[in-house]
């Protein structure tokens, strides 16, 4: 019993992650109050705070989905490739992927006060595990010697902001092919600057 109760309040959190999301689509997220939620995810307000203490709890939920989905693709697309630079490119795809199936994700993420709210969600420690398998993809790519040799995390970091923000800039204009010239290029440029000789070539 005790677990069917789990499920079934799992399943409403979920339906109400789904909702916010759906109106991200539609609405910025300073314009969306608990009674669209409400509206859009068919529950009463009142059930909504019981879920969820405010609609910034509720985005930092919406976020942790995101990244526990990309940790995880990342884990079964990147690290299991033995190529650490097609390891490395279909990171980058991901990274286009979901701007493209979040396309509120970056502006949110650039005014919404995440710090503020580690101490009570995953997100933290969801964003360092994707840090993490970066790394790893890194790391491995410089024991081999096709990656330059430079601190980790610095290039971790590089790494992440570069692909994320040119993904950002390129998903607003370019077609939705990821085998399209132009995200070649970018992707390229992305592999080249880390790769050992390519300034040479």
């Amino acid at each position: 019993m005790r677990a069917r109760h789990e499920r079934e309040r799992e399943s409403r959190r979920e339906s109400i992650i789904e909702a916010t999301e759906q109106l991200l689509n539609e609405k910025t997220f300073e314009s969306i109050t608990m009674d669209d939620i409400a509206i859009s995810s068919d529950f009463a307000k009142a059930s909504i705070y019981q879920y969820f203490k405010n609609k910034e709890e509720l985005m930092m939920e919406v976020f942790s989905k995101i990244l526990e989905i990309e940790c995880h693709l990342i884990e079964e697309k990147c690290l299991s490739q033995t190529d650490p630079v097609q390891a490395m490119r279909n990171f980058i795809k991901f990274e286009i992927e979901f701007i493209r199936r979040y396309p509120w994700g970056p502006k949110v993420a650039a005014t919404f006060p995440f710090r503020d709210y580690h101490a009570e969600s995953c997100l933290l420690a969801l964003y360092d595990q994707k840090k993490k398998l970066i790394a790893g993809i890194i790391q491995r790519g410089q024991t081999e010697g096709t990656f330059i040799t430079s601190d980790l995390d610095v290039l971790t970091n590089m790494i992440i902001s570069v692909s994320g923000g040119f993904a950002n800039y390129f998903s607003t204009f370019i077609s939705s092919d990821l085998q399209s010239p132009e995200i070649e290029m970018f992707i390229s440029t992305i592999i080249k600057g880390i790769t050992k000789g390519s300034s040479d070539e």
